[in-house]
């Protein structure tokens, strides 16, 4: 009797080669940024948010030739756009690897893009959202394992003495009308008045 595997890094540096191939602009998103900036914890899938225009084509089909392939799309919400809003993906094998590839259509999320930073995960340095855009993205789906990965965050920063940038929590808070789920951790974690 064989036993399948989860190959998370396989699809992880898949996704790695194939943005490096068509020099796509992107942050990682979801549980990879947690890894680097909150708490180890399991993940099986990869979520990354992408800046493409006249490239997703290609972008699709780099995946593509690496194993990971669309299979189904949300969006676009307007009929005039060509790009889904969220393209969802698979790598091959007996236990796909689930791919989320977001389109970075909003200011937030070409502001994730820019601000990113590099860091170290499963063995690879990449660009990853930022702790701030991280804790908002989490904040927003407001999951159990989101506000988990949450207090994560705020606690290893705290622990890394690392300060938090509570304008940038703030300003994107406010704009997604989630100050109510930010206040509790600045209470514990903001700055002192």
């Amino acid at each position: 009797m064989s036993q399948t595997t989860l190959d998370i890094r396989g699809a992880f540096l898949a996704v790695v080669a194939a943005l490096a191939e068509e020099r796509t602009a992107h942050a990682f998103i979801g549980a990879l940024p947690v890894l680097a900036w909150g708490r180890v914890r399991a993940t099986t899938d990869i979520d990354l948010v992408v800046a493409v225009t006249d490239n997703w084509d290609r972008l699709s089909a780099a995946l593509g030739r690496r194993g990971i392939t669309q299979r189904k799309q949300i969006g676009p919400a307007d009929a005039a756009d060509r790009l889904p809003d969220v393209a969802v993906f698979f790598s091959a094998g007996d236990q796909p690897v689930r791919v989320d590839v977001f389109i970075a259509k909003t200011h937030f999320e070409r502001t994730v893009i820019d601000t990113a930073r590099e860091a170290t995960v499963l063995g690879i340095t990449v660009r990853l959202a930022r702790p701030e855009a991280s804790i908002i993205y989490k904040l927003l789906a407001q999951r159990r394992r989101d506000v988990d990965d949450v207090e994560g965050i705020f606690a290893a920063r705290q622990a890394a003495a690392e300060a938090l940038d509570w304008q940038f929590l703030e300003t994107w808070a406010n704009a997604w009308g989630i100050m109510d789920r930010l206040d509790p951790y600045r209470l514990r974690y903001g700055p002192a008045c």
